[in-house]
């Protein structure tokens, strides 16, 4: 999918990569006109970073990455998995930590200080989406792990990313890709100079895909981003807008039971044909960046359903389909300021604040799209305002302590559209979160620097729960703490941590049910090894290893709470060629409490490589190059399959990882 070279971007100049420390990692505030970064994980940290899991991709550790799908583009955060369930327009499921982060319930990502997070969203709290991410539009990635940041707000309590767009090209360019299992893309872009004094960049997509599936995806994938940039007497003004629309059928986890037979030929079968799914998103954004200081307000336009059937047949034989649904717009504003004190001391501060007007949520049951009954059908209002300061203090060259304080606060208006809504319970509350954070990182010489952190932080559940009959508080808080090092040297970075993180409830209102299922309160550890090598000019190596141990309270195993994870890329570019093969590796986790049941995880290799000619770039993904049969997904719980089943029977649930893909394309640059 990616069809930008690193050479081409060198000849098209991409500027306008926001600096680590305005995204949230590290670096000097943003003067508006930056060098390209040929491998963004080679970046000095030392002096600047405030934990040692902080970090930054770019350059070509962005463009030489095979993707299968678009939401992998987080998988370059170290530790981060990004595995589907239910077809390639919906949300990924994100790994983290010893979490399985749902669709985003405590990793959030930003893009141009928008955040892509849903909260009270109709199927799951957190929904991330970021299918309607064009690839070649992201120049930039911050990211960093724990709640140990001022800025971090809501779903940031085991990571988030920061992903910055392009600003403009050099040479306008456009692409065309081809593959297995009926893919195909379309994609261009380019930048008209001298638009009202500034510069336009537009960019659009579109793309089909019916994957290896008995009953075909069907994705219809179009997308478009614009973005207007300009220097104002008041700063760099950044106008952009991204807009989606994404159809698809959904092809979900199936009870392995069930595979060989009558009903399910093999591991793609499709016992539920007549699920589809849609996503319409529009988000436009306005942002000035002055010195020592920034503001962003922004807007979206959203409206998404799916037919889903996770559970095929009710007891009494009936289909057990489900349409869920939601229509919503949304505004924001974010912005903050750094006041350089003395030469010892900074104070930055800032607030960010969103509303969503959620018009139309809730579940149905339905039987081949045709509706059955209500489970819940809302209307819900909900707003957030925070403040945030953070002092940094060096009383030594060698050391820095940082100390942040956050507040948040919420208000929900809940209300019925229909009886059922109304018999589960609906009403307005408020509540409130204080967050205290500190870090200390203390240089031991240029090439060593140690660090240690520990901040509260949150995240918000669906409103929805806070007015059934076992409530559920609207925020939760969790805690976070860690200890790390990072080494630089030359062309080798490497950095070690180790992190606990406890989450006073992990209660939360499910989309699929329409209802609070209390999982009770969790604590995490775990440890991380990241390293990055450039041995030579056109050569780099990463790798990470992180491992986890995860309970609840109680000392039960939490399920998809994975146990180790790990990644090893080499990337190889030079002025004609440029490749890059990768394994993906998710370690097993227990399925059910008592750890009766386990998954032993998954483990991919992926290919890419590409040959430049002047004005053409000809290129190719050979995806799961092993074939492996590992699967993507999986659970344990009931199920009922009348054509199989006797009765609703408990058992596994997975989704198998795609097979060996081939996809081949060609970009032209005028």
């Amino acid at each position: 999918m990616r069809v930008l070279g690193l050479a081409a971007v060198v000849a098209m100049g991409v500027c306008g990569q926001a600096s680590a420390e305005e995204a949230g990692a590290t670096a000097p505030a943003d003067t508006g006109v930056q060098e390209v970064v040929v491998f963004g994980r080679g970046e000095a940290k030392i002096g600047v970073a405030h934990a040692a899991s902080e970090g930054t991709i770019a350059g070509a550790d962005m463009l030489v990455r095979p993707l299968l799908k678009t939401a992998e583009l987080l998988e370059a955060v170290p530790g981060l998995i990004a595995a589907q369930h239910s077809g390639s327009g919906k949300a990924n499921q994100y790994f983290l930590r010893g979490f399985n982060l749902d669709h985003g319930s405590d990793f959030t990502t930003y893009i141009d200080d928008v955040q892509m997070n849903f909260r009270t969203h109709g199927h799951g709290q957190g929904y991330l989406d970021l299918n309607g991410l064009i690839p070649e539009t992201i120049t930039r990635e911050d990211f960093r792990k724990g709640p140990y940041r001022a800025d971090g707000g809501d779903f940031a309590l085991a990571g988030a990313a920061y992903m910055t767009t392009v600003d403009s090209y050099d040479r306008n360019w456009a692409a065309a890709e081809g593959g297995s299992y009926g893919y195909a893309r379309l994609a261009a872009g380019g930048t008209l100079r001298d638009v009202a004094g500034g510069q336009l960049t537009l960019v659009g997509e579109g793309r089909i895909y019916d994957g290896p599936w008995q009953e075909g995806e069907h994705l219809r994938h179009y997308a478009a981003f614009a973005k207007y940039t300009r220097d104002t007497a008041l700063g760099a003004l950044e106008l952009s807008g991204h807009g989606y629309r994404g159809t698809w059928r959904p092809t979900e986890q199936i009870p392995e039971r069930i595979v060989g037979s009558a009903v399910c030929e093999d591991v793609f079968c499709s016992p539920d044909p007549t699920a589809t799914g849609e996503t319409t998103r529009f988000v436009a954004n306005a942002k000035l960046t002055g010195q020592g200081w920034k503001g962003n307000v922004y807007g979206q336009v959203y409206d998404w359903n799916m037919y889903s059937n996770p559970t095929y047949a009710n007891a009494d034989g009936t289909s057990a389909q489900i349409h869920q649904f939601d229509r919503r717009w949304i505004v924001g504003f974010k912005a903050e300021k750094t006041w350089e004190i003395s030469p010892t001391i900074s104070f930055r501060a800032g607030t960010e604040n969103r509303y969503d007007d959620i018009g139309k949520v809730g579940v149905q049951h339905t039987d081949d799209r045709v509706f059955v009954e209500s489970f819940g059908l809302y209307r819900v209002k909900e707003a957030s305002a925070s403040v945030f300061g953070e002092l940094t203090w060096q009383p030594i060259e060698a050391l820095r302590v940082i100390g942040g304080l956050r507040g948040d606060y919420y208000n929900a208006d809940v209300a019925a559209k229909d009886a059922e809504a109304a018999a589960l319970g609906t009403g307005k509350a408020h509540d409130s979160v204080v967050s205290p954070k500190i870090d200390v990182a203390y240089k031991v010489n240029d090439n060593i620097e140690l660090y240690a952190d520990w901040g509260r932080g949150f995240h918000s559940n669906d409103v929805r729960g806070n007015f059934t009959t076992t409530p559920v508080p609207i925020l939760v808080k969790g805690t976070g703490k860690e200890l790390g090092a990072r080494f630089q040297a030359g062309h080798l970075t490497l950095t070690t941590t180790y992190w606990w993180l406890n989450v006073g409830s992990e209660l939360r209102f499910v989309g699929d049910s329409n209802a609070v299922e209390p999982t009770g309160a969790s604590k995490r550890r775990g440890y991380e090894i990241v390293g990055f090598w450039r041995p030579l000019p056109w050569l780099a190596i990463d790798g990470n290893y992180t491992g986890s141990h995860a309970r609840y309270d109680n000392g039960d195993h939490i399920p998809n709470a994975f146990e180790n994870s790990a990644s090893l890329g080499v990337s190889a570019v030079s002025d004609t060629w440029e490749g890059s093969v990768r394994l993906r590796h998710l370690g097993p986790s227990p399925l059910v409490e008592d750890n009766s049941v386990r998954d032993k995880g998954s483990t991919v290799v992926n290919l890419r490589a590409a040959r430049k000619f002047a004005n053409i770039e000809v290129y190719g993904d050979l995806l799961n190059i092993f074939n492996s049969r590992d699967k993507d997904i999986a659970y344990f719980y009931e199920a009922y399959i009348p054509a199989f089943d006797a009765a609703p029977t408990e058992g596994r649930m997975s989704r198998v990882v795609e097979p060996r893909t081939v996809r081949v394309g060609a970009t032209y640059r005028f």
